[in-house]
């Protein structure tokens, strides 16, 4: 179980039995079938600095309930954050009313009855209780750094704090408090010609490193000043956490045991079935998640209000496992199984320095942008290398070079896997926003596409 630094009384978000109260009473109002109440609760925070300077800093407080009606697989959804007896009772008949109307839902099931859920902790006082000013400062580290290097900095601080719940007509009821913070930072010369970031992510804000980030974003920009082209091939890489973590996160739902059963996935069989129980990536790799997992919590339930627990995808290369939703959990006669919350990947205590000293010939990479899916069936992803890539010679970072557009398999990549590093929580969202929890190593890999040259900076 993890361990929670705030009290109830100075947490941000409506409190258990505030929710409990509020979803009792429109629950009451309900007369459809099966009625399902979700409620989200909180704070959003926000500090941005640009051109070295703060610019912008905020804060939105706002309780939303989500009402869904169904008559028998007639569905529909109204939400309000008007909570007054009356908004919420008209909510209701609203709800009810588009659910008469609605086409049938041929995979609609009835709600869950009561859950057993494991008992999460994911809210910190230290992110929950964070200041403008304590943002403000964090931000301001970088700022006149930036302005004596020549360089121009931009940074966003994004936190959020408060509650998610459900419950349902058949007596479900669940909730859970969490925080989540991101950091992230970018510098650049002044002409635009070199750009270097660093960021991190977590629900604990005391984890977050600000001085480390300043000190790495602007490291990483004065490192990539005249840069050069490096022809487009295959090459051993060494991947940055928040590399990894930026094509990980794009994993999240491939184990999926619907589309591997009906052929649409990696974790297909040629001629029906799945690969579980087989090898499918290199025996260095183990995935799993766990809502419990310190730093890295995440609600134990599902939207349906569903318990989730700690479960192993991959072990050792080996598919251990694949989430059935309840639909088709039902159609194939087996439990039910949520897919994953957050993606946590075993790694080792190798450093970044050694992963590079381990390279003849090859590139490391900070990170990518405007990644997309290629083909779900090889878990094939293309995008662009940003903000920091090199050429490793012989164990050292020889020159800066200009950024490439990958076209990689994500499959193939961790069967290539040579070496992990140490696993930390990354900011893996392309908006710097806090996002799922990704914890990831670095990772040195045999093989990665760099299939052309880009201009991108």
């Amino acid at each position: 179980m993890s361990q929670a630094t705030g009290t109830t009384a100075s947490r941000k978000g409506l409190s258990r039995d505030d929710v409990k109260s509020l979803t009792d009473r429109v629950l009451s109002f309900a007369k459809a079938d099966q009625t399902r109440i979700a409620v989200n609760s909180g704070v959003s925070e926000f500090t941005r600095t640009a051109m070295n300077r703060i610019t912008t800093s905020g804060s939105t407080a706002d309780d939303v309930v989500r009402i869904t009606s169904a008559f028998g697989r007639r569905v529909a959804s109204i939400e309000t954050n008007r909570l007054d007896a009356a908004s919420l009772e008209k909510a209701v008949r609203d709800a009810e009313a588009l659910a008469r109307l609605s086409p049938e839902n041929p995979e609609y099931l009835p709600e869950p009855s009561g859950q057993t859920y494991l008992d999460v902790s994911g809210y910190y006082a230290s992110t929950g209780n964070l200041t403008t000013e304590d943002r403000g400062r964090a931000a301001s580290l970088v700022l006149e750094r930036a302005r004596a290097a020549t360089t121009i900095s931009a940074g966003y601080i994004d936190v959020s704090a408060g509650a998610r719940a459900v419950a349902n007509s058949t007596g479900l009821f669940a909730y859970h408090a969490s925080t989540a913070v991101a950091s992230t930072l970018t510098v650049r010369t002044a002409d635009g010609s070199s750009s270097g970031w660093a960021g991190g992510e977590g629900a604990d804000w005391t984890t977050i490193e600000s001085e480390r980030i300043a000190t790495d974003a602007l490291a990483k920009c004065e490192a990539w000043r005249g840069k050069s082209a490096l022809d487009p091939g295959t090459y051993e890489a060494v991947l940055e956490p928040t590399a990894v973590g930026m094509l990980m996160s794009r994993m999240m739902g491939a184990f999926d045991a619907r589309s591997a059963d009906e052929g649409r996935s990696y974790f297909s069989k040629r001629g029906g079935g799945t690969l579980l129980g087989e090898k499918v990536f290199d025996e260095r790799v183990t995935i799993k998640s766990d809502p419990a997992w310190a730093n890295g919590e995440t609600a134990p339930f599902t939207q349906a209000g569903e318990a989730t627990g700690a479960e192993t995808w991959v072990e050792n290369g080996v598919l251990r496992s694949l989430a059935y939703s309840r639909f088709w959990a039902q159609r194939q006669k087996v439990a039910s199984k949520p897919g994953m919350s957050n993606f946590i990947m075993q790694g080792t205590d190798t450093s970044l320095a050694d992963l590079i000293g381990g390279v003849k010939r090859g590139v490391l990479i900070t990170r990518f942008w405007y990644i997309r899916p290629l083909n779900p069936r090889m878990l094939a992803l293309t995008g662009i290398t940003r903000d920091g890539t090199f050429l490793i010679e012989n164990g050292r970072i020889s020159r800066p070079v200009t950024n490439f557009r990958f076209n990689e398999s994500l499959a193939d990549l961790l069967r290539n896997v040579e070496i992990l590093g140490r696993p930390t929580r990354v900011c893996a969202s392309e908006n710097s926003s806090a996002g799922p929890p990704i914890i990831v190593p670095a990772l040195k890999v045999r093989a990665f596409n760099l299939a052309s040259l880009s201009d991108a900076i």
